[in-house]
């Protein structure tokens, strides 16, 4: 494999950019990496390319797009914060907009600022906190089920356990139903649906959905099923608003465009629910699931977590001023984040030729900013294949690079949902460190899986015992 080296492109005020050019693979004419990428996986792909070039590199795609892996925080910068009007989300998410239309991580421009406008009120503190009791209750009922678990040393997949978890809190609070009923349908529709996305992200180079292939006709009855669900969900909504226990959903409905004073539309509507559906289904349950998977192997921090959960004073496990004492566990939290991120990566293509970090984005050249790369740079992070909660120190945390952990992105379009999820997860760890120990069926290791998440790869099967 060689290093390209393209000649720069003009900007769009026809100057040159003054900076390096991207380093890279040069591929094969006309289908780019693509033979590489799909023989190994753009993941294990991408490792060996950083291995190699480092920080920036370029990747060919078909025809003439390419892709710019980004690892440092300065890019991170640049791209999300300082020259943010310089990149959109452009072609790079096209495959999300067939699943998610113009929700918040797809839409951009004034159309993503008036829905920004309109849902940010949704997600305020005392919203969140209302929402804490019927998070507990769902923790409370699977807990219920790992006593009889626990009596008989059933062994069962951790990952599957926490997605079925994690869809029953959003179905109440996003929602105010109980999707108990449809979890596996439903789950299995979302699980087809990111594999899909993700591999079409990847690919560079996808059949159009019109094509009736096996997995475009996979993704079709997904999409439809979900459709199916929500459409539902939203018409039962705006017949039935609860005024006495309001949901994220019921605000939503009520919500009112401060400058024209419309509401949206059901399709609009769509298209931010099932957004933060899929925001608040799999990736908290992938952070649960790497929790306790990663707590199993270390004894210590494990002990740490439990005797935290049952010495901090609360009536109740949904108390904000209980959960928000749990500072080791937030610190658990923060480092399995680090050490495994379930959103690995985000995108973006840049709109002119630009300089990020000292290197040359061409115009048209997606940006993918590899989060899983930041979070084990070797300048901010000291071993950082190992696991530790104590680089979340106030101390550590105010000597480190402002955006060497990026979890949820920065800038204006910092995810929307980072505190519900950060309340959902210290909440559902501490009443389950509270009760049980977790431990893995077996000493075999459990590897990634890369596509728009970063899941196990292969089912993590674990036993439960009361304490």
């Amino acid at each position: 494999m060689t290093v390209a080296s393209p000649s720069p492109a003009a900007s769009a005020g026809g100057r040159r950019v003054d900076a390096r050019t991207l380093p890279g693979p040069r591929g094969a004419p006309l289908v780019g990496a693509l033979p590489s990428i799909l023989r190994e996986g753009m993941f294990p792909f991408l490792l060996r390319c950083r291995e190699r070039y480092g920080d920036a590199f370029r990747v060919p795609l078909v025809g003439q797009r390419s892709l710019a892996l980004l690892a440092h925080p300065d890019a991170f910068e640049a791209v999300l914060v300082s020259q943010r009007d310089a990149f959109e989300k452009g072609w790079f998410y096209a495959p999300a907009r067939a699943f998610v239309g113009q929700g918040l991580v797809t839409s951009e421009g004034a159309y993503w600022a008036r829905q920004r406008r309109m849902m940010q009120p949704t997600f305020r503190p005392r919203c969140i906190h209302a929402l804490l009791p019927a998070m507990a209750a769902c923790v409370d009922d699977m807990l219920d089920v790992w006593e009889r678990r626990a009596r008989t040393g059933e062994v069962f997949d951790l990952y599957a356990e926490m997605m079925r978890l994690t869809q029953r809190i959003v179905g109440r609070t996003l929602f105010g139903v109980d999707l108990g009923a449809t979890s596996q349908d439903t789950t299995r529709a979302v699980t087809e649906s990111i594999e899909i996305v993700g591999d079409r992200i990847s690919a560079g180079l996808n059949i159009p959905l019109a094509i009736p292939t096996p997995k475009n006709r996979r993704f079709k009855r997904a999409l439809r099923d979900l459709d199916h669900l929500i459409y539902g969900i939203i018409e039962h909504a705006r017949r039935h608003p609860d005024r006495d226990a309001p949901t994220l959903l019921d605000s939503i409905i009520a919500a009112r465009d401060e400058e024209s004073g419309e509401s949206m539309t059901d399709a609009q509507i769509r298209d931010e629910i099932l957004t933060l559906y899929l925001a608040g289904h799999e990736t908290t349950a992938l952070t649960l699931t790497w929790t306790f998977a990663i707590l199993a192997r270390h004894a210590e921090v494990a002990a740490r977590v439990a005797d935290e959960a049952a010495r901090a004073e609360s009536p109740t496990p949904s108390d904000p001023g209980y959960l928000d004492s749990l500072t080791y566990i937030r610190m658990v939290i923060d480092e399995v984040l680090r050490f495994r991120p379930p959103a690995w990566m985000v995108g973006r293509v840049a709109t002119r030729e630009v300089a990020v970090a000292g290197h040359r984005i061409p115009a048209g050249c997606g940006a993918m900013l590899g989060i899983y790369f930041l979070h084990r740079h070797p300048d901010f992070w000291d071993d950082p294949e190992s696991f530790r909660p104590e680089r979340f120190t106030a101390e550590a945390i105010a000597a480190r690079h402002r955006y060497a952990y990026l979890p949820f992105i920065t800038g204006p379009r910092v995810c929307i949902g980072n505190r519900f999820s950060l309340y959902e997860s210290a909440l559902a760890i501490s009443m389950i460190a509270r009760r049980f120990r977790v431990m893995l069926a077996s000493d075999e290791a459990i590897g990634l899986h890369a596509s728009a998440t970063l899941r196990p790869d292969r089912p993590v099967r674990v036993r439960v015992a009361a304490l």
